[in-house]
């Protein structure tokens, strides 16, 4: 094994980590009761794209010739596709579902929802294969919601649900980007600033008045967490991954997301791992790894 191949897995596995993280830390943030931190949805919004925008400026402006031959029309779809309403709809999800959840049904949905989506949108058609490896995932992703009706958390259907709707408007982004060819680097620089628009000046109404209200260490580690880490850190790992390993090597790492995320909320948050949360994740990575792997697309 060459360094460079070491250093894109090593890259791609800490991605796929920090990834499968961050329904745990959102989780802990805005989970009712006690057992959360006493923020809101808003909170981690602005957590996300307050420290982001900031960060990535300077790549929007590098890429100020990509972006404005995108035009302002496709910067506000990808926003809203990949931006701060998709985000809504999983912080939102997890004050009814656990973080297990999050971590597994919201990203398993992405490759089932693009290949649908793609049909009409790109003319591509799945080659059986896929089909059958598509099949898979949604079938875990059905065990894992049948798991939040049998489990501990009775209302987590209601989270499932909205899980469902950031996994299919992240389908819905990734299609766009392939769609109009638009980078990775630049399509995220610009999200992040478009969605700060949005929520920033939101936040300052809504929660700028209760402040010093605000509990710090918890805030802290979001704006850190969900700036920082997620939001400008995963990505330029993963994209040094696929840069160092290729597309197809570096997109396989990401079946980690859900293998991750119900570790790390089993072991960080106490959540159960129920038989049907484990064989439902197994049949979906089984899936995402052949899809990717072994599996291709057909033309119509």
């Amino acid at each position: 094994m060459t360094r460079a191949t070491l250093l894109g897995l090593l890259a791609g596995l800490v991605a796929s980590t920090i990834w499968g993280g961050h329904a745990v830390l959102a989780r802990v943030a805005v989970a009712p009761g006690a057992e959360g931190q006493g923020l809101l949805p808003l909170d981690l919004l602005f957590s996300r794209y307050a420290p982001s925008a900031l960060l990535l400026a300077p790549l929007a402006w590098r890429h100020r010739a990509t972006l404005a031959a995108l035009g302002a029309r496709r910067m506000v779809l990808l926003a809203m596709t990949g931006g701060a309403p998709n985000l809504a709809l999983f912080v939102i999800a997890l004050q009814w579902a656990p973080a297990s959840h999050g971590g597994t049904i919201a990203p398993m949905t992405v490759p089932v929802a693009g290949a649908l989506l793609a049909i009409p949108l790109l003319r591509e058609w799945p080659s059986r294969g896929r089909t059958a490896a598509l099949g898979a995932m949604a079938a875990g992703v059905a065990l894992i919601g049948w798991d939040g009706l049998a489990g501990p958390y009775p209302d987590a259907w209601r989270g499932d649900l909205l899980l469902l709707g950031a996994g299919f408007t992240w389908a819905i982004y990734s299609l766009l980007l392939r769609r109009w060819r638009v980078p990775a680097v630049p399509a995220t620089a610009i999200i992040a600033l478009v969605s700060a628009a949005l929520i920033v000046p939101l936040w300052v109404v809504v929660r700028g008045g209760a402040v010093a209200e605000l509990p710090a260490v918890p805030m802290l580690m979001q704006l850190v967490g969900q700036g920082v880490v997620i939001g400008v850190g995963a990505m330029f790992l993963f994209g040094r991954s696929i840069e160092l390993l290729g597309a197809t090597r570096g997109a396989s790492l990401s079946v980690m997301v859900p293998v991750s995320a119900l570790l790390l909320s089993a072991w960080l948050l106490g959540e159960p791992l129920s038989m049907l949360k484990v064989t439902g994740a197994g049949l979906a990575v089984a899936g995402m790894l052949a899809a990717v792997l072994f599996t291709g697309r057909r033309a119509p």
